[in-house]
């Protein structure tokens, strides 16, 4: 009886079956040669089809076309709201999305690298022999990174090993793009016209005699006669004394009163108002003054400060003195501040004090500026700064009419009392009543730093025992009375000026900077700073004030309001970009070589089991030295398999000669394969 076999040898590429496709099992004939059924020779195709380049391509574009979406993902996103109404994609969804691309990038990029490394692996295996155990540790490195360690393996295949070590890094390298960016808060910037507290010292509602009546801060009358109004003196007591009252607390505390935010927690506006000025001169001298200490102290005084406010009471008294444009009203201050003191004793055992003294004198006019304020929120906390562009002084405010009245016709009614319709008001009346009102608010911060300090020169306890005719002398390096009067040289008395105890508030607020107990031996010692600056700012705060306290003057203005918000950052570019971009660059080189590897090879290699069977089904030493093992596992590989030196090509010594047969063998059963030959297995009987 014959026996037919039937033998599939396939190698990288597809198994060229005939039409009829017959089965792998043998039949039995009667005949002497091949089945009628069966072909005459089962062989392989050359050629590298379409598949495995197509598909080593698609994976690597793919990666690319992924690493692209991310990056305009997230410069997409970048600086809009990840919450709230204006939400543009929810953060839960955008870390889904970035873990979902970065996996599928590295899957992507990893098979791409897979499909060109089984190519480069089947070069090497046509181009040299290698012992099975190095072929194994090869076809494994990639899941097993320990291999890499081997030296058999970095000597055989070292630009695999190179490949192996990107497939891996790409997994860390995925890891990084979802944290280039980031939710932070920011100020997100709108724009509106919100109503805000205003200054205007020339605002008299409709202009009636009633509404000027309301909006000034002094008390004016009215006047039949001339049909116009008389101001009271510009003393601030109109009503319920309220602008005093404000001067006071602004000069205690050194700020304007609280404004609450018209425009929300974080915001910023602008405004723009005219409001009083001073303008002032300094001049500087030195004295000395000297007494006789063993006398009465109290009597051998002198002025520390004095301060005098002016202001125009009535026309009658600035008629006498005064015909000019500009107010007569100022404010004038001296200061003394200590040099040096000197103490002697004369031959008759009496105790003298010389004091060296600078004299400070400061004299102001009233006058009014431009100001441009910039306030500022921030968390509801206001910070302020304002520069200011003088304009002129006061105008005189004590005019040479009878009984100083103000002409404005149509302002009174014949029954004496103000009138409700608007009134005749000139350019020249306007202007009194806008400096007349600027001028109540210099009369009420000014008369409260209208009085005198005085001191007066002291024995010294530290001199008593000074020998007759001999001077010591005490220079003070840091010039103040608090230095004299802790020798117990100089005492310090104060009495009041024009209101009630007003040096009440020049102890308190920053025209002195250090004030104590007024007596000889426990005070600290006055500082007074009396500066055009100080000044000023005192007259900003308190003018800011008056549009909190008594809100009779509005306007809109254009608020820039910021919004706290969350928002996408995408502050970490690099940390998308190298990654994705950098890995794709060093995979590349491998991309050609693979697509290199598989023009050279001829036909497509994959990592299947049918590959595997194919090629090492034809060499009788490797089948022979791999029975041992037929079991599979490690553990029962006998080490003559392992240490099998084999290489993959033609093997030798087939009868057939126009069906060759190709696959793995020791080097004396392989020659290299010929491109373009017949391989696969003729039938024979």
């Amino acid at each position: 009886m014959s026996r037919s076999f039937h033998h599939n040898t396939t190698t990288f590429g597809r198994t060229d079956w005939s039409a009829s496709k017959p089965t792998l099992q043998s039949s039995t004939t009667g005949g002497s040669g091949p089945s009628s059924k069966d072909p005459a020779a089962i062989t392989s195709t050359w050629g590298i089809g379409w598949w495995t380049p197509a598909l080593m391509i698609l994976c690597y574009v793919l990666a690319l076309l992924i690493a692209i979406a991310h990056l305009l993902l997230f410069r997409f996103i970048d600086g809009k709201q990840a919450d709230g109404p204006q939400e543009v994609v929810s953060q839960t969804f955008v870390a889904t999305a970035s873990n979902v691309l970065a996996n599928a990038f590295g899957i992507c990029l990893r098979s791409a690298l897979g499909i060109a490394f089984v190519q480069h692996l089947w070069r090497l295996l046509r181009a040299s022999a290698m012992k099975v155990s190095t072929i194994e540790d090869l076809f494994s490195v990639r899941s097993n990174p320990f291999l890499l360690f081997k030296i058999a393996v970095l000597r055989a295949a070292p630009v695999l090993c190179v490949c192996v070590i990107i497939v891996l890094g790409s997994q860390v390298a995925t890891s990084f793009p979802p944290g280039a960016i980031n939710v932070v808060t920011s100020q997100q910037t709108s724009f509106s016209t919100v109503g805000i507290p205003f200054f205007n010292a020339s605002f008299m509602g409709n202009g009636s005699g009633v509404d000027a009546s309301a909006y000034s801060f002094t008390t004016i009358d009215p006047d039949v006669g001339d049909g116009g109004f008389v101001p009271h003196n510009f003393d601030g007591f109109k009503g319920s004394n309220l602008i005093t009252r404000i001067a006071r607390q602004v000069l205690i505390s050194g700020e304007a009163l609280d404004m609450v935010s018209p425009c929300g927690v974080n915001c910023s506006y602008v405004m723009e108002f005219e409001g009083p000025w001073i303008e002032c001169e300094n001049s500087s001298s030195t004295f000395v003054f000297q007494s006789n200490a063993t006398n009465d102290v109290r009597s051998n005084n002198f002025t520390i400060y004095d301060g005098q406010w002016f202001a125009p009471s009535n026309a009658d008294s600035a008629r006498i003195f005064y015909n000019g444009t500009y107010t007569l009203a100022n404010f004038s201050a001296s200061f003394l501040t200590p040099i040096s003191i000197n103490y002697t004793v004369d031959s008759f055992g009496e105790k003298n004090a010389t004091a060296n003294i600078q004299k400070e004198i400061i004299t102001c006019s009233p006058a009014r500026a431009a100001f441009t304020v910039n306030n500022t929120y921030t968390n509801n906390i206001l910070n302020r700064t304002y520069s200011a562009n003088p304009i002129s002084k006061l105008i005189n405010l004590a005019l040479l009419t009878h009984e100083g009245v103000v002409p404005v016709p149509g302002l009174v009614t014949l029954n004496d009392t103000f009138g409700t319709q608007p009134a005749n008001w000139t350019e020249t009346t306007q202007t009194y009543y806008r400096d007349m009102n600027i001028m109540a608010i210099f009369d009420s911060v000014l008369s409260w730093v209208d009085g005198s300090f005085v001191g007066y020169l002291a024995a010294s306890q530290e001199v008593g025992n000074l020998p007759k005719n001999q001077t010591t002398a005490i220079d003070l390096t840091t010039p103040s009375w608090e230095d004299i009067v802790s020798t117990s040289a100089l005492g310090v008395s104060h009495s009041s000026g024009a209101v009630d105890n007003p040096l009440n508030i020049v102890d308190s607020t920053r025209f002195n900077n250090n004030f104590g107990q007024y007596d000889a031996f426990n005070s600290s010692g006055p500082q007074f700073n009396v500066t055009q600056d100080l000044l000023n700012d005192y007259l900003f705060q308190m003018t800011s004030s008056l549009m909190v306290a008594y809100r009779n003057w509005n306007t809109t203005a254009n608020a820039t309001v910021f919004t706290p918000t969350n928002i996408y950052s995408f502050n970490q570019p690099l940390s998308l970009i190298l990654p994705y971009f950098l890995t794709l660059a060093v995979s590349f080189p491998f991309m050609i070589l693979g697509s290199i590897a598989l023009i050279r090879n001829g036909v497509s290699a994959n990592d299947g089991f049918i590959q595997l069977i194919a090629t090492s089904t034809g060499s009788a030493a490797l089948d022979n030295a791999a029975a041992g093992a037929c079991l599979g596992g490690s553990e029962s590989v006998p080490r003559e398999l392992k240490d099998l030196k084999i290489r993959f090509g033609e093997l030798i010594g087939r009868d057939d000669v126009d069906v060759k047969r190709a696959g793995f063998g020791i080097e004396e059963e392989i020659v290299p394969l010929t491109k373009g030959a017949t391989y696969g297995i003729a039938k024979w009987i």
